[in-house]
């Protein structure tokens, strides 16, 4: 079994599995798109108490997401951040010791071939978070609550971030492969896939219900994705 995050690609190439997938786009015509594209998440943490964002019972809250097409003005000096759609989504995480989250992420243009994967996190020196992360989450923290306007001095600056490697449709994947690697391609979606782990291993022992997301053959369509 093999769930290797964003070194998938690798384990794609050492299977021999294709490195493109026909995709039905809404025209009704087929195209060829790449198997793994990469794209760069963006994280970071603000060092408030993470009792800061705590509801009015005590309790944590969920993860926040919000999306907005509001213009997003910086919480410093008014200007604008952008005007187009946003989002950010943020929690408070008493590991990370502040309230944590983070933004969009962005499509890295290489090849998924050519992406240098390793190193990997804060190690990098290519998918790392930087100035205009900063401004924008701070920013857009203090637009959705004011108990964050002027808080930007407390984000904490560091190498944050990583990288993913996203299917054509960003769904995941799981299936058997070269009839004994059952690979779990689960494009960082991170702990909403906790329960999946166990699932797969229920399949791998033969009990269980089957776990598949769609299998990924050469010709095979899948979805329906806009070219």
């Amino acid at each position: 079994m093999v769930a290797a995050g964003p070194w998938v690609r690798d384990v794609w190439h050492m299977l021999e599995l294709p490195g493109t997938v026909t995709v039905r786009g809404r025209d009704g015509r087929d195209y060829e798109r790449p198997m793994w594209t990469y794209w760069c998440l963006v994280e970071g943490t603000l060092g408030v108490d993470p009792s800061y964002l705590l509801d009015n019972d005590g309790n944590l809250p969920p993860v926040v997401h919000l999306d907005t097409d509001a213009p997003l003005l910086d919480d410093t000096d008014g200007s604008l951040v952008t005007e187009e759609l946003w989002g950010i989504y943020y929690k408070p995480d008493f590991n990370f010791g502040g309230v944590q989250g983070g933004a969009m992420p962005w499509v890295v243009e290489q090849p998924a071939d050519e992406v240098a994967v390793d190193p990997y996190g804060p190690d990098s020196t290519e998918f790392v978070v930087g100035e205009d992360f900063e401004r924008m989450w701070t920013s857009a923290l203090a637009h959705a609550h004011k108990r964050f306007e002027g808080k930007r001095g407390l984000y904490r600056r560091a190498p944050t971030g990583g990288i993913g490697a996203f299917t054509p449709d960003s769904f995941p994947v799981f299936d058997t492969f070269r009839e004994n690697v059952h690979v779990i391609a689960d494009s960082n979606h991170g702990y909403k896939m906790i329960g999946v782990g166990a699932l797969v291993a229920k399949e791998v022992l033969g009990s269980g219900r089957r776990c598949s997301s769609r299998s990924v053959s050469p010709g095979t369509p899948r979805g329906s994705s806009t070219p």
